[in-house]
């Protein structure tokens, strides 16, 4: 069976990859693995997951936010399943609005192991490994995605050790947790589960938490989250974990004992320490591509392999490895494949969210790239504590930060940690892609009160630093 396109994995990036090369008029085939569409962003992930945060918000901000008068108990029987009773609606709606536009545009979908025989040949493997059909492509796109890495030693068995992939499925709700990793996705649990009322040691294996992150943003992050009663210890591995059988009637608990000599108990271990490709059995070397030690694929800024017709984009590729930048390298993979106008700055340039709690925006650079680049900046700080809809919503914790070029004063970088950063980033990212200067972000009149009100106090804080250094050093100005 010939096609103009064959996309591996119905994920993020393989959906819109898909079905701009359809709309395009191209016969189009995706095959996916899963018996569902939608990878791990609507299935297992970041649909599920975010759920989930929102259940804990909710609780978080009825047992430490009382009214007067109000009080607020939750059930010692309450399980995981029940704060996530919409979660199963919002997947379905998903996947039926997936469904309905590769339906729309004729792409052919086959469940099913894809893998590569030659440059331009897909099998598609049956359950007992038999082909059951061979797709041949002009171009072919890889976004297979990643799957939690899992250490032998590490003893997963869905009860008490979980990965990113099952922590959703825990058969009750403990007291306690240790998270094993400190990337994204162990700080965003961390979070969720210290928020839903859990004794939380989260174990980093770096020195400091999210080392990309401006370092003003993760350290009141870190902070926000100690407030919690999260306990976050860095620079330790795990040395040994071993499930600990209870007396009679008793469940089952977890130990783990660390290279720094640390021992820590809880009833459940969360281990997200790294994500490896998906490419094992993918037939890479039957096209003469060779995958990195995690299971990775190389591309080029085109997001072509080795192989100039076959692309790989998404979780695949590596950082940052969002479901927002995927569905772009989807697209631009296929604009550059077909020779399409459009978009083509690099991805890495989008904004990028962590849905901790609090939550972490950002887009741009940092104080530490703008000073290992040699660039003069002018910092602007708004902080939601000085911010009135920061106090009505209680969170007095948070700050929007602003990084403006010395000279021009155009904006260079945002970064915010509070309530609704993932939101209100898109505010900074329109201001950068306008060229903005700091006067006339401050001159932009905001609703009242709101936190995007933030943005005007930090550029004003950012001509006033400026306007200061001018007076200080004539000079420089």
């Amino acid at each position: 069976m010939r096609y103009d396109v064959v996309v591996l994995g119905c994920g993020p990036a393989g959906e819109r990859a898909a079905i701009l090369a359809a709309r395009e008029g191209k016969r189009v085939a995706v095959v996916e693995r899963a018996h569902v569409v939608g990878g791990t962003a609507v299935n297992w992930g970041t649909i599920p997951s975010k759920t989930l945060r929102e259940s804990a918000l909710f609780v978080w901000a009825h047992t430490h936010q009382n009214l007067e008068g109000i009080s607020t108990t939750i059930s010692n029987e309450i399980t995981v399943a029940d704060f996530m009773h919409r979660e199963r609606q919002v997947v379905q709606r998903e996947l039926e609005l997936i469904n309905r536009s590769l339906a729309r545009y004729r792409i052919e979908v086959f469940h099913g192991e894809g893998m590569l025989l030659d440059e331009h040949r897909v099998a598609i493997k049956g359950a007992q490994g038999q082909t059951r059909m061979v797709l041949g492509a002009d171009v072919i796109l890889i976004a297979v995605g990643t799957a939690p890495n899992h250490p032998d030693d590490v003893p997963f068995d869905g009860e008490v050790v979980f990965d990113s992939d099952t922590i959703l499925t825990l058969p009750r709700m403990p007291r306690s947790m240790i998270v094993l990793g400190a990337g994204v996705i162990g700080v965003e649990y961390a979070a969720i589960f210290s928020a839903l009322g859990l004794d939380v040691t989260l174990v980093d294996t770096r020195e400091q938490l999210l080392p990309y992150l401006d370092r003003e943003i993760a350290e009141r992050l870190q902070r926000e989250m100690r407030q919690m009663g999260m306990l976050i210890v860095h620079g330790d591995h795990y040395q040994s974990i071993e499930r600990i059988e209870p007396g009679k009637g008793q469940p089952p608990r977890i130990r783990c004992l660390t290279r720094a000599g640390n021992r820590l108990e809880a009833d459940v271990l969360l281990y997200c320490v790294g994500r490896d490709g998906n490419t094992q059995g993918l037939g890479l070397a039957n096209a003469g591509i060779a995958p990195t030690g995690r299971g990775l694929i190389e591309v080029n800024d085109s997001f072509q392999t080795s192989v100039p017709h076959i692309y790989a984009v998404g979780d695949i590729i590596g950082y940052p490895a969002l479901a927002s930048t995927s569905m772009e390298q989807g697209r631009r993979a296929i604009r550059h494949a077909l020779g399409l106008r459009g978009p083509s700055g690099r991805t890495d340039e989008l904004p990028f969210a962590i849905y901790s709690i609090p939550e972490v925006s950002y887009i741009g650079q940092s104080e530490e790239s703008l000073r290992a680049a040699g660039i003069d900046f002018v910092t602007g700080r708004g902080l939601y504590a000085m911010n009135p809809r920061g106090q009505i919503l209680g969170e007095t914790g948070g700050l929007l930060k602003l990084l403006f070029d010395a000279d021009t004063m155009h904006l260079l970088g945002a970064h915010i940690v509070g309530r609704n950063a993932s939101e209100l980033i898109h505010i900074g990212q329109a201001f950068m892609r306008a060229r903005t200067s700091a006067t006339e972000i401050a001159e932009t009149l905001y609703n009242y009160p709101t936190l995007a009100d933030l943005y005007r106090h930090a550029a004003m804080e950012a001509l006033w630093q400026k306007m200061q250094r001018d007076t200080d050093h004539p000079e420089a100005g």
